[in-house]
């Protein structure tokens, strides 16, 4: 019998001849969901009605130097820090603050600092802060427009501070009905990938839980765990993470009137633990080639989610093995690469770390452009990277940690990539199509576009200064 994840993601596979905006015919998926109605566009972030207690977090941040591609390869010499009111703002802008803003006809659209699917951001960010810390005791939620802490619960039990993300099915939903499921662990994925890099670059220990008791963090930040539910959970220190609550937490509203997803509700309940694993392993330093680039936190507010790349230009070797290498870190989830323009290395399907030959050889952009939805960008980058398993072995928490890890080397390898003076976008695709494609009976999870950019992105802005930036339309033929 089929897990309840298993069939979702079925349900919710793309394949020819049936538009990826359109249903499947099947009781268990909604089908008179209008997507994309502007007239039910989805808040971009909480709102909390009342008076609460708020937290001005300090808007010059303190600055890094550590080379980003040494901090995602685990090699950077950075002397151990203490957490304070500082590296928290610079934790949390650098990773869900607002930092850029575009004038849309129907209003603003705000853009976090971390990438995400059609621009949706379904996720919202608590610190729970343990008290003789030096920092404000209680349960937060981080307001990222105002870059402001708002106190939403009692002071909690335990020993680490800790940051509490969490999923919001409708806002991605809007755009992609259930197949936001997906979208929002990939989301999260790459919100972690810069959180816990610019952890690493101010020498702050940072540890990722995929495992928690969810029913638990649920009550400590006050989501519903059917229009919010938790994804992830990082200890900022030592010692057992701040999660028990000591009260209860203010709920809060995700929109006005959102829509429950039945088999999303209950794809995330089937998947539910009561107890706190161990944290995810970092992985150890791995060799890269040396390289000088910017620090984090000026990758991080230089990379965008590219929508024009030249197709004429490709990129070197040393380029394809440092991204991999540094991406994959501590992360065993099968990854293939797709050659189309590496020096070095013929056109064709590797599976990394094998690029001795392809599994695949021959020329791949008619083939990457058809797969991802007649979608340019995949045959115009110079690699695209496959994120791939076997879903019919995993149950439904493994399922959540498999897409959980995808968005996290998807993270990484946007990183590296604007670090190495590339660029980077993530890319969805045609599920039926995959195994072709790979030559192996696997389910893709996440394709991620590396290739050289044909524009510069504005850079992002600093807390309460987000930059006004303009609309790229990407090539769809």
């Amino acid at each position: 019998m089929e897990t309840t994840t298993q069939t979702l993601h079925r349900l919710t596979s793309y394949e020819p001849g049936r538009g990826w905006d359109e249903p499947i015919d099947d009781p268990r998926v909604l089908q008179d969901l209008e997507t994309n109605d502007l007239g039910r566009l989805p808040w971009f972030y909480k709102r909390y009605e009342g008076a609460m207690s708020r937290v001005a977090l300090p808007r010059d941040l303190p600055p890094g130097t550590a080379s980003a591609v040494a901090v995602l390869a685990g090699t950077a010499d950075v002397p151990p820090s203490r957490m304070d009111l500082a590296q928290l703002s610079r934790l949390l802008h650098l990773s869900a603050g607002v930092v850029r803003t575009m004038e849309r006809p129907y209003g603003t659209w705000l853009f976090r600092a971390a990438g995400s699917a059609g621009g949706r951001f379904p996720l919202e960010v608590y610190v729970s802060l343990p008290g003789g810390t030096g920092l404000p005791a209680g349960v937060h939620w981080y307001d990222p427009f105002d870059h402001a802490l708002v106190q939403v619960g009692p002071v909690p039990r335990g020993e680490a501070p800790s940051i509490v993300v969490t999923g919001i099915p409708w806002r991605t939903g809007w755009r992609y009905r259930e197949r936001g499921y997906r979208h929002i662990y990939w989301d999260a994925g790459t919100l972690l990938a810069q959180l816990l890099a610019v952890a690493d670059s101010a020498g702050l220990n940072a540890w990722l839980h995929g495992r928690f008791p969810d029913a638990a963090i649920s009550a400590l930040v006050g989501a519903d765990t059917v229009h919010e539910w938790p994804v992830a959970l990082v200890a900022l220190g030592e010692g057992e993470p701040a999660i028990h609550a000591t009260g209860s937490a203010v709920a809060g509203d995700v929109d006005a009137s959102p829509i429950e997803f039945p088999m999303v509700t209950a794809a995330q309940r089937d998947g539910d633990l009561d107890t706190l694993g161990p944290p995810w392993h970092r992985g150890a330093p791995v060799d890269v080639p040396a390289e000088s680039s910017d620090p984090i936190g000026t990758v991080v507010l230089a990379r965008g989610s590219q929508r024009l790349m030249d197709p004429t230009r490709g990129v070197s070797e040393r380029v394809l093995r440092t991204s991999l290498s540094a991406a994959l870190r501590g992360v065993p989830l099968p990854h293939f690469v797709v050659v189309h323009d590496v020096e070095g290395l013929g056109p064709g399907v590797y599976r990394w770390p094998d690029l001795a030959a392809p599994v695949r050889p021959g020329p791949m952009r008619d083939e990457l452009y058809r797969v991802c939805l007649d979608q340019a960008l995949a045959r115009d980058a110079a690699f695209v990277v496959v994120a791939a398993t076997d879903v019919g072995a995993l149950d439904d928490r493994e399922y959540r940690e498999a897409q959980l890890a995808a968005g996290l080397v998807e993270g990484r390898l946007h990183l590296l990539a604007y670090g190495l003076g590339a660029s980077a976008t993530g890319m969805t695709f045609l599920d039926s199509e995959i195994p072709e494609l790979l030559g192996e009976q696997l389910d893709a999870l996440l394709f991620t576009c590396v290739g050289v950019p044909e524009y510069t992105p504005a850079a992002g802005g600093s807390p309460g200064a987000p930059t006004e930036i303009r609309m790229v339309t990407p090539r769809m033929s």
